[in-house]
């Protein structure tokens, strides 16, 4: 039997994800370039039945700053989240070989969770973009109603 996952409309989802998003651009202070695109549904696994469950996801970057701007912006999201009552999950390189610093963090309402990355390509030739922010503001998951 699979987990439960409550009734949502799916709107309302959307927009709560791009406010978390604005939110958490908002936090990293930067006025880099952004790219666009906004909150997209995603299928949840491990539900019954399957393929009716989903959450939302929003992926994007800050990007074209120096390198030093971005990482001092990361560096600050370690206090900036949890001053606005964000848990902190994960603060540590990741599992690639790159060991990109990631940091993820739970909203205080528990709807939503962000992860951020501290992307570093100064030294690939073949990257358009040098250093950047990513970021990804995922809801929780819900069935569509």
């Amino acid at each position: 039997m699979g987990k439960n996952a409550e009734t949502r409309d799916e709107a309302q989802m959307r927009e709560g994800t791009q406010r978390t998003s604005s939110q958490v651009l908002d936090m990293i202070g930067l006025k880099g370039k952004v790219t666009e695109g906004g909150p997209l549904p995603r299928p949840c696994d491990g539900y019954e039945p399957e393929g009716e469950v989903d959450r939302m996801d929003h992926s994007w970057s800050i990007y074209d700053l120096p390198y030093e701007e971005l990482e001092q912006a990361y560096e600050g999201m370690r206090t900036k989240l949890p001053a606005k009552g964000w848990k902190v999950t994960q603060d540590g390189p990741d599992e690639s070989p790159a060991k990109t610093p990631t940091l993820r963090a739970d909203a205080p309402d528990g709807d939503y969770a962000v992860q951020l990355q501290l992307m570093d390509n100064r030294k690939d030739p073949t990257s358009k973009t040098k250093a950047l922010i990513g970021v990804t503001v995922v809801s929780r998951c819900f069935r569509p109603s």
